[in-house]
C-alpha cells in the first residue's frame, strides 16, 4: 500500500513538473494576443503590410541619422525611403487607399529627395518634418505595423508641426534646435 501511495505521488509529481511554467504559459498567451490583433488591427494585404514595414524601417533609419545630426547618412536614408516608396504594390489595395497611398507616397519621395539635396542639417530637419506628417498620415490611415509606434511632439522645437514617429517610448527629438534631445512627449499610440 505504502509503495502504491509513493506512486501516484511520484506519478502527480512528474505529471505537475511536464506541463508548462507560469512564464511559458504567459508568453504563449502573448503570442496568442499578438496573433489575434494581427487578425484584427490590419486589413491590409499581406504584400502591402511588408512593403510598409520596410519603409518605416528606412524611416526610423532617417530619423536616428538627424537626430544624431548626420548629414551624410541622412542624404543616404532619405535616398533608400525614397526609393521604398515605389515597391508598394498599390494595387492590391482598395481605390480609395490606392488614391490615399499614391499621395502619401508623392510627399514623400519630393521631400526625401528635397532633404537629399541640403548640406545642413537645419535645412534637412525642415525637410524631415515634411515626411513625418506624410508617414504619421499613412500609419494612422493603414495600421500597418504589429508592435507599437509612438507619436511625438515638441511644442518648442520651432519647425513645422514638430511630430515624428517613434519604436520606443523614450524621447530623442530630431529637430533639436534650441529645445533639446529630450524636448517631446507621447501625444498618441497607434
Amino acid at each position: 500500500m505504502y509503495r502504491f501511495l509513493l506512486l501516484v505521488l511520484f506519478a502527480l509529481v512528474m505529471f505537475a513538473s511536464c506541463g508548462p511554467t507560469e512564464e511559458e504559459q504567459a508568453q504563449q498567451q502573448q503570442r496568442e494576443q499578438q496573433l489575434q490583433n494581427q487578425q484584427t488591427t490590419s486589413s491590409l494585404p499581406y504584400n502591402f503590410r511588408l512593403e510598409m514595414e520596410n519603409l518605416l524601417d528606412h524611416y526610423f533609419d532617417l530619423k536616428d541619422a538627424i537626430t544624431s545630426a548626420d548629414t551624410d547618412a541622412a542624404r543616404d536614408y532619405s535616398e533608400q525611403l525614397a526609393e521604398a516608396t515605389f515597391d508598394a504594390p498599390q494595387d492590391l489595395l482598395e481605390p480609395e487607399d490606392q488614391g490615399f497611398w499614391v499621395g502619401v507616397a508623392r510627399i514623400i519621395r519630393t521631400e526625401s529627395e528635397n532633404l537629399v539635396e541640403e548640406d545642413t542639417i537645419e535645412e534637412q530637419r525642415i525637410y524631415f518634418e515634411r515626411i513625418s506628417t506624410a508617414m504619421i498620415r499613412m500609419v494612422d490611415e493603414f495600421n500597418p505595423v504589429q508592435y507599437t509606434l509612438y507619436l511625438m511632439e515638441c511644442d518648442e522645437a520651432g519647425i513645422g508641426d514638430n511630430q515624428w514617429l517613434s519604436r520606443e517610448e523614450e524621447v530623442l527629438n530630431p529637430y533639436q534646435t534650441n529645445a533639446g534631445s529630450g524636448c517631446g512627449e507621447i501625444e498618441e499610440r497607434f
